[in-house]
This record gives C-alpha cells, structure tokens and sequence, in this order.
C-alpha cells in the first residue's frame, strides 16, 4: 500500500511542467536530458531540431515584454499546494447542485481545478479590473501562495498589508499584466476544443491584452472584438466621454466553433409581413449600389428580364445590344454597379425574385433609359429562426444600467461600480447555440455570469452548469467607498467581504428566477468551497524540537479536517468532479465511501484493527463488485488508522486478490 505524502503528484494539482517535458519528450525523445534538478530540455539540439531559428527573452523579436513577464509564466506552471475545502453550510441544496462558487485566489482555485475540469469548459467569461488605479488586489507570492493568500485575506495572522494597483502604478501596464498573464495560462487548458473566452476589457488594456493572448492563446484563435456600449450618456473625460468597452473572443480551436448567431426578436420578425405558400418572408433590394474596380466581379452584371418583357440592368458605361439575353456578361467598365447574386445564383434561385414597380428606380433598360422596376429578392422567417442572425460586433443593448437594475431588483445598493448585465452571458449563450455545458467566470464580483446561466436556463430549459470564482477582499468598515458593503454584511450575518456579497447575489438570484418561472425545475442551488492549505501536512522539521516534530509528523493529515474535506482533496487530486455523487455505506463498523459510482472508495476512519481488517476488506470488495465501475478503482485509507503495518499489509492484500490493485494511504 503506497503512503501519500505532500511530495506525491498525486497530492498536488496538475504539474504543467512535468507535461510540457514528457510531450516534448514523446515528439523528439533526443530533446529532453537529465540535469542537476530532474529532467531537461537541451538547448543544443532544440536548435539544431528547428534549424536554429530559437530567440531568447533578450533578442529582439516581435511580441509583448514587460519586467516580471519569465516570472508570471513561471508563476502559472508551479502546482498549487492547496486544496478546495467544502462549505455545505454556504451553499443551497448541497445534495443536488452541479454548480460551483469558489471563495479564492482564482489563479490556486484555476490550478487546482485542472484535473477535474482541463477540457470541459465551454465559455469562459471574466471581467478583470480594467486598471484604472486602485482596483485590484491579487496575492501572488511565487514561493508560498496559500500562505499569502491567507495572510492577505486575513485567515491566519502574518502582518501582511494588503496592497492593490495604486494611481501611481495604474498609469503603468506591468502590475495589470503580472496579474493578468498567469491566469489567462491557468484557465487555457480548461476550454473545451469547442470552447471560447470572452474577457471585458476597457481601453487603457485592450491592446495588451489582445496581445497577451496571442502569445497564450495563439493569434490563429481570435475570434474577434466586439464593441459594447457601457453607458448611453456621459460628460466625464477630458477629451472623450468614456462610454464603451470591449469583449475579446478568442477559441481554444476556432475550427471547431459554429458560426455566432444571434436569436430572432420580436421586433426583428415583425419585419416578415409578406405572406406566401412557403411562408413570411420580407424583400431586400438585388441591387447593389456600387462595384470597386478591382473586385472584379464582372460575373454580376447580366439583365434580368421584368414581368413586362423588358429587361434591366444596374447602371454602367456600356449596354452592348447583344448582351439582352441574359447570358453573356458585358465588359466592366469602372462606373457599373452590379447585382449582389452571381449569374449562378440567379439561374439557381430566380423564384425568390420579386418585381416593384417603382417611379426611382436605379436601374436601367437597353439604351440607357431609366427602368419601371426594381428588383428584390425574399428571405423567410422560418429561415431566421432556424439559422437566426449573425450577431452585430457594436453591442448597444447591453448597458451597464441593466447591471445596475438588476442588483437594485434583487435589494442590493450600489456595492459594485459598473456591475455586467446578466445579459452579456445570455447573449454569449445564443451566440454559443448551446444549452449545457460549463461555463466558468474567475473574476466573479457581483455574480452576473452566474445570474445570467440562471436566467438563460430557465428561458431555453437549458442545463448550464456555472463556476464562479471570487477573492475574498476584506471590506473595511473605516473605508468610506466600502462602509456600505460592510454593513451590509454584517445585516446578512457574514465576514464582511466581497465574496459574501457574491454568493448572497447568487442566492437572491435563484429565488428571483423561480419566482418570475415557476415552472422551471432545473438547478438553482450551488455548492461553495473555500481555498485553503492542503490537509495532508508538509514535513516541516523543528531543529530544536526534533522529537516532538517526528512525533507530530507521525499523523499526516492536519489535524481539524473532517472526512468531508479530505474527501474533497481526494476528488480534486484524483481529477473527479466536485460535484460527482458521493454514497455512504457502513462496512463492519466503519463508514466506507463510494465516489463517482466506485471510481474512488475511501475508508476514512481512524481506527482500523487487525481483527476488522477481513471483514472491512470483504465487504469493500463485495461493494466495488456490486458498483462495477467502468474503469479503475482507487481505494484510499487513513494510514495512522491501522493498529501496525500487518493490518495495512493485509488488508491490500485482500484488496489486490479481488483486483483492486490501486491502494493508497494518507
């Protein structure tokens, strides 16, 4: 039975490094060497393998670079030493929510959640601080992250002061980048092939950004930027009324994702007012005002024979008599304009057409004389709502304001500056044409992402599923910008910080959702999880207390973890979701669990004699065969609880008889 310890990977998040080298290794096996510190890259023969077309940090090249740029994305790669701690207590129907609120650091909480969840999200949505100054707090410390962040957060006593983005260094790029950069690494591997991120961005970082993720992300990949308007009416600004931001869109594999689409609104189909035997349907105008020379789109000029027998044609120079027919294309001349359809799709669809006669016309008959008609083509309703409408990238309907009111609708005062619309999401969902899936914001605030999967789900009966991640920032009661908050808190009965105020808005949210559809039974509820330090204790030796130090180190999990948060640990280290069903059962006195229907059986009790060994293992084995889980199982033990190594040795034993070859101890 293998012991766990702290050192283990089994132990750790996902190890991006230790990846990074065994794929380069399976590519080009000459690669990767042994060094002072474990395996390598050769430098040598990765020149030589790309012809020596490599750049360092130092040589010029195209790209961003910033001071402490080699340290964030050293940042990104170091596994996290923490764990997710679950809090039924916060959360609403623990039992049956597959959705998430996680109170922490969100770049530990988007390490830790590699193994469970690389690969199945399917939009990220974040709204970082727009670095104005003062806006953002984050505890990045490359050597010990937990421990800050516990200390900034004020969970455990270090003397630590809290410091943010202060107006001095938001007139600078780097503190916004160091920030930045490492999280948008993190959150990369958890995108589905067909995932996409969408990041708000005002415009002091909107060109970093973009080209931050190209370097993350890859240039290939964006998708575009599409522009929003914020606020309708402002006179602040010295040169320009600030009124707009931006969503970034990028994709994991742009080859993957379907063409956006906006749903068709009621005031979009009442444009359809025709009426035929296929369906509604309105006109837009075949003509097309005006051909650049060197389009070269000759082939869309050709007369169109009208219901009277004459025949038009956009205006040109030239009307050659012999082109009447149709079928010929004359010479294009640079003042002819031109149809929108090819001749091709003429012939192919000349029962769309439709003829008006009309006294301004801009088309002309043989001989250069003005026309009777124009010419238009249908389009159906039925098509539209099918297919919808490519989405516009100048979003004007998506204001702040709505942010705003929706807040005040769930009795919340302004605790937030320029909270996002739950809109933005639902509209990001239409666009996405898709009714499930994971969709995860790291940068949580006033929980607009979760509110609009919410309201999303209820609208299509969808099946979303939401992860929302939130700093816990201490709201100072002395501060005036966070007295208001503050009290808030202390009404609702919470620590006075924003992630309070984050899950308070979710459960307002859902009450809200259910009210306003009181037939929607989909998932309301979330499960909430705290960051924190992991609860399989480090070896940390006492050199003038050694003896009490081996004594102490004797018991490897923390003392004050139950067998829920051990539980949980197990789940993130082992890659399960942390929403997978747990079962309880009782086997010979002792409370044995089955996760994820037995891919993991943990026996957590801390006593296991010699004489409960047989009994405990037996029925283990009769469990597991009764689950017949798909593929392998691990079981996992308390390893202090065994009476001596006989009891450890033969319990394995009966496990590995009966085929569960995977035991571990903690």
């Amino acid at each position: 039975m293998k012991k766990l310890t702290a050192a283990d990977p089994e132990t750790k998040s996902r190890d991006l490094v230790a990846e990074n080298l065994e794929r380069l290794k399976a590519i080009f096996p000459e690669l990767v060497t042994e060094g002072p510190d474990g395996a390598a890259v050769n430098v040598d023969v990765l020149k030589a393998l790309v012809g020596d077309k490599t750049v360092t940090d130092a040589d010029e090249k195209y790209g961003l670079n910033w001071h402490g740029k080699r340290r964030a994305r050293q940042l990104a790669l170091t596994p996290s030493t923490g764990t997710l701690r679950p809090c039924p207590e916060d959360s609403v129907d623990w039992d049956t929510t597959q959705n998430l609120m996680i109170e922490g650091d969100n770049l530990e909480v988007l390490k830790l959640l590699q193994k469970s969840y690389a690969g199945k999200v399917k939009l990220i949505y974040i709204d970082p601080p727009y670095n104005t100054g003062k806006d953002f707090v984050y505890p990045d410390d490359f050597k010990d992250n937990i421990r800050n962040y516990l200390e900034l957060t004020g969970q455990v006593e270090g003397g630590r002061k809290i410091s943010s983005n202060t107006e001095a260094s938001g007139r600078f790029h780097t503190d916004w980048l160091n920030m930045m950069y490492p999280r948008l690494k993190a959150a990369r591997p958890m995108l589905r092939d067909d995932g996409i991120i969408v990041i708000s961005v005002g415009d002091s970082e909107l060109a970093r950004l973009i080209l931050a993720c190209d370097e993350v992300y890859g240039e290939e990949t964006l998708i575009g930027v599409a522009t929003r308007i914020a606020k309708k009416t402002s006179n602040k600004g010295t040169y320009f009324a600030p009124s707009k931001d931006y969503l970034v869109v990028y994709a994991r594999n742009p080859e993957s994702i379907t063409p956006f689409m906006d749903a068709v609104d009621e005031t979009y189909a009442s444009r359809f007012k025709d009426l035929d035997e296929r369906g509604h349907y309105a006109t837009v105008g075949l003509y097309q005002a005006a051909l650049d020379p060197l389009r070269g789109c000759s082939n869309q000029r050709y007369w169109i024979q009208c219901p009277d027998g004459t025949l038009a044609i956009p205006p040109g120079d030239t009307f050659p008599p012999e082109e009447r027919d149709g079928s010929n294309v004359p010479p294009k001349t640079r003042m002819d304009r031109v149809w929108r359809w090819s001749f091709e799709s003429y012939a192919a669809k000349r029962e769309l057409l439709v003829f008006k006669r009309t006294p301004n016309s801009p088309l002309v008959k043989p001989g250069g004389t003005q026309s009777a008609w124009n010419v238009y083509t249908k389009y159906y309703l039925e098509d539209r709502l099918r297919d919808g409408n490519r989405p516009r990238d100048f979003l004007d309907d998506l204001t702040n304001d709505l942010g705003t009111s929706a807040l005040k609708s769930l009795g919340f005062d302004e605790y937030f500056d320029f909270p996002k619309p739950p809109e933005i999401v639902q509209r990001l969902s239409t666009w996405l044409a898709d009714d499930d899936g994971i969709y995860l914001d790291f940068f949580a605030g006033s929980a607009s992402t979760g509110h609009g999967v919410l309201a999303q789900n209820a609208a299509d009966k969808g099946t979303r599923r939401y992860v929302v991640v939130q700093l816990p920032e201490p709201l100072d009661p002395k501060d005036k910008d966070k007295k208001t908050a503050a009290d808030f808190c202390d009404m609702l009965g919470k620590p006075r910080n924003i992630a309070e105020l984050t899950k308070e808005r979710l459960r307002r949210a859902a009450k809200k959702v259910k009210a306003e559809n009181p037939l929607f039974a989909g998932d309301l509820g979330f499960r909430v999880f705290k960051l924190d330090s992991s609860s399989i204790r480090a070896w940390e030796p006492d050199r003038d207390n050694l003896d009490q130090a081996l004594l102490d180190h004797a018991e490897h999990l923390k003392a004050g973890r139950t067998e829920q948060d051990i539980l949980y640990e197990l789940l993130l280290k082992l890659g399960l979701d942390l929403c997978v069903p747990i079962e309880t059962k009782t086997i010979a006195g002792k409370a044995v669990h089955s996760i994820g229907g037995g891919v993991l059986l943990a026996c957590l009790s801390t006593k296991i004699t010699r004489d409960e060994v047989e009994p405990l293992a037996q029925g283990i084995v009769a469990w597991h065969q009764a689950l017949a889980p798909a593929g392998d199982t691990t079981c996992v033990f308390r390893d202090s609880a065994f009476a001596d190594d006989v009891a450890k040795t033969n319990l394995a034993a009966i496990l590995n008889q009966h085929g569960l070859a995977t035991v571990r101890s903690l």
